[in-house]
């Protein structure tokens, strides 16, 4: 059985995770770390920098995963600076700078990056959305409630709060981490 740390905060990518994982005979720990985050234009160098700080403090097999929203209609913005931005960013705030839009989609990009003593692997999948007009749900992050990945339907909010995982297409990039890691020769 394949096993690994995985470091994170987060509830919601814990269990996307164990939904992949465990099926497959993938099996891992949780643990939060606190990591001094560079400052990068790319999610995967964030990614790549956490998991080998947290790979130098473990000294054994590690997983981080960082996400990247990116608006195409906003030049790419907020890109791997999603989390700062919602520090400061309401719902209001978002709907304000993006009521122009024309193109009202929006990436999710997921990176997830795998480190132990023989080096590292990258996964990387992207999640197309769009920006709905108007706030849906109840969110403590704000820009999930005006996020859908099902055609505009459900914001990200709607969907958590009804039981459905709205990033079930991100399981893809999951499934490739699993795929590669059991067939991994070690």
């Amino acid at each position: 059985m394949a096993s690994f740390t995985f470091i994170t905060s987060n509830d919601l990518k814990v269990l996307a995770a164990r939904a992949v994982c465990e099926p497959r005979g993938v099996s891992f720990d949780r643990l939060s770390l606190d990591f001094v985050e560079i400052q990068a234009d790319s999610g995967e160098a964030i990614a790549a920098d956490k998991a080998l700080q947290a790979y130098a403090h473990l000294k054994a097999p590690v997983v981080i995963t960082d996400d990247s929203w990116i608006i195409p209609g906003l030049g790419g913005f907020p890109g791997p600076y999603m989390k700062y931005i919602d520090q400061y960013f309401t719902v209001d705030d978002y709907l304000r700078l993006c009521a122009e839009l024309s193109d009202r989609t929006i990436i999710l990009r997921q990176y997830i990056v795998y480190r132990d003593a023989q080096g590292e692997q990258a996964f990387v999948r992207d999640r197309v959305g769009v920006l709905l007009k108007a706030p849906r749900g109840e969110a403590e992050i704000s820009h999930l409630r005006i996020t859908s990945f099902d055609g505009g339907e459900h914001s990200v909010a709607e969907q958590v709060a009804g039981g459905i995982s709205a990033m079930g297409g991100l399981a893809t990039t999951w499934n490739d981490f699993c795929d590669w890691l059991t067939q991994r020769k070690v």
